[in-house]
C-alpha cells in the first residue's frame, strides 16, 4: 500500500492542530482553575455542577432566613425584656401606694410615674425592626401596629407572623396580638371591680372552690351598714 506524501503531510498537519487545541484548552483550565469551563466539555459534570450550585443557593438563602429570624427574635426578646422590667417598677410603685402615711400628693406623683411607665409600654409595642416595618406588626404593616384610642388601645395590624420558606419555617416577625394582648382578665377565670363611686373596697385574686357551679353570670355585692352593724347582699 502506498502512502502519498500529501497524504502523510495532512495528517501531520491535523495532529499539530489537535496537540494545538488541547495546549489551548489545558491553558485555559490552568487560568480559570477549572477543567469544566463550559458544558461541551464534559457535559455529565457540567449537569452536576448546576446541581451543586442549586444546592448552594438554597442553603445560602437558608442561611439568610435564619440570620434574618435570629436578629428579629433577639430583637423581640429585647424589647420584651424591657416591657418586664417597666412593669415591675410599676407593680413596685402599686404595692408602694398602698402605703398609708402617703398622701394625697404622694399618690398624684405615683399616678404621674405610671402614665409615664404606660407611655414607655405603648412605644416599646410599637418598636420598629430598623427594616421600615414593626417587631410586632404581625403579618406585615408599614403602619404601627398599635393605637391608642377613647377606648384603650387596640392592636391595628394583621394578627399571625410572617415566616420562612417551608424547609426552615422560621418567623419572621411576631404576632403582637398574642404577644401584648393576650394577658388573662382578672385570675383567668372571674373578674372582679369596684362600681362607680366606691371609695374604699379591696379585693384580692379571689379563688374558684367548685369549678362545676359557675354560671357565667355576673354578680353584685351591696353593703348596707345600719346601727353600727354591716349587711351585705349577694345579686
Amino acid at each position: 500500500m502506498r502512502i502519498a506524501t500529501a497524504t502523510s503531510f495532512d495528517t501531520g498537519i491535523d495532529t499539530l492542530s489537535r496537540r494545538q487545541t488541547e495546549l489551548s484548552a489545558l491553558q485555559e483550565q490552568m487560568t480559570s482553575g477549572k477543567r469544566v469551563a463550559r458544558a461541551s466539555d464534559d457535559p455529565a459534570a457540567a449537569a452536576r455542577a448546576e446541581r451543586a450550585m442549586a444546592s448552594v443557593g438554597r442553603s445560602e438563602t437558608s442561611q439568610r432566613a435564619v440570620d434574618a429570624s435570629r436578629v428579629l427574635m433577639t430583637q423581640a426578646e429585647s424589647t420584651l425584656g424591657d416591657a418586664g422590667s417597666v412593669l415591675q417598677s410599676a407593680r413596685e410603685l402599686m404595692v408602694s401606694a398602698g402605703n398609708g402615711s402617703y398622701s394625697d400628693s404622694d399618690r398624684q406623683s405615683i399616678a404621674g410615674q405610671l402614665q409615664s411607665m404606660r407611655d414607655q409600654l405603648f412605644a416599646l409595642a410599637n418598636t420598629g425592626d430598623g427594616a421600615g416595618t414593626f417587631l410586632f406588626g404581625g403579618q406585615g404593616s408599614t403602619q404601627k401596629p398599635f393605637v391608642d384610642g377613647p377606648s384603650g388601645v387596640q392592636y391595628v395590624a394583621a394578627s399571625g407572623e410572617m415566616r420562612t420558606e417551608d424547609g426552615t419555617s422560621l418567623p419572621l416577625s411576631t404576632d403582637g396580638q398574642a404577644a401584648w394582648l393576650q394577658a388573662r382578665t382578672g385570675n383567668g377565670v372571674f373578674v372582679t371591680s369596684a362600681a362607680p363611686g366606691v371609695l374604699n373596697a379591696t379585693i384580692d385574686s379571689g379563688r374558684v372552690a367548685d369549678p362545676s357551679a359557675l354560671t357565667g353570670a355576673d354578680y353584685t355585692l351591696q353593703f348596707n351598714v345600719a346601727g353600727g352593724v354591716t349587711s351585705y347582699a349577694v345579686l
